[in-house]
């Protein structure tokens, strides 16, 4: 339905730029700048129309966009491309869905995608300080351990004296 759109209304455009936004980098159908790996075009439609050509790679890209993020494949650079549009009040599944269907779902995908990513880069820090956090505590018990072999056994000699 939307590779045959010539001239897409602008909410659909929207949507498909912060699709390209986050695929920037990541998806060699998306032109970045060389310097900057930002989205580089004048024309992000044609751009969206060509990623559409074969729906099912569009579909699998998008799906292993999870993936991505999970190995730190996708830069922050991308996500925050798209802040101002996420912010704005009308860029929700329900206003893009009664343009069109299948951009409301884009719509939601790009708000669901972002807030995971949102949560696994607050979260990996944290993994991160745990995980160096019993690394120390094991390195405490195993010095407590020596510390109390080495006093159980002046206790012992105090015993004996």
């Amino acid at each position: 339905m939307l590779k045959a759109l010539k001239s897409p209304p602008a909410d659909i455009a929207k949507t498909f730029t912060c699709v390209l936004n986050i695929l920037a980098g990541n998806d060699p159908a998306v032109p970045v700048n060389k310097k900057t790996k930002k989205l580089d075009t004048d024309n992000p439609w044609k751009v969206a129309l060509s990623l559409m050509g074969n729906p099912a790679k569009f579909k699998e890209g998008l799906e292993q966009l999870k993936q991505k993020i999970d190995d730190d494949e996708i830069p922050a650079q991308n996500f925050k491309a798209n802040a101002a549009t996420l912010a704005e009040e009308t860029f929700t599944p329900e206003i893009i869905g009664g343009k069109s269907a299948c951009a409301g779902g884009l719509c939601d995908f790009i708000i669901n995608i972002t807030a995971y990513y949102n949560v696994v880069v607050s979260v990996e820090p944290k993994k991160l300080a745990v995980a160096e956090a019993k690394a120390t505590l094991a390195e405490a018990t195993e010095k407590k351990a020596v510390v109390d072999a080495l006093v159980a056994d002046l206790k012992e000699k105090l015993g004996v004296l």
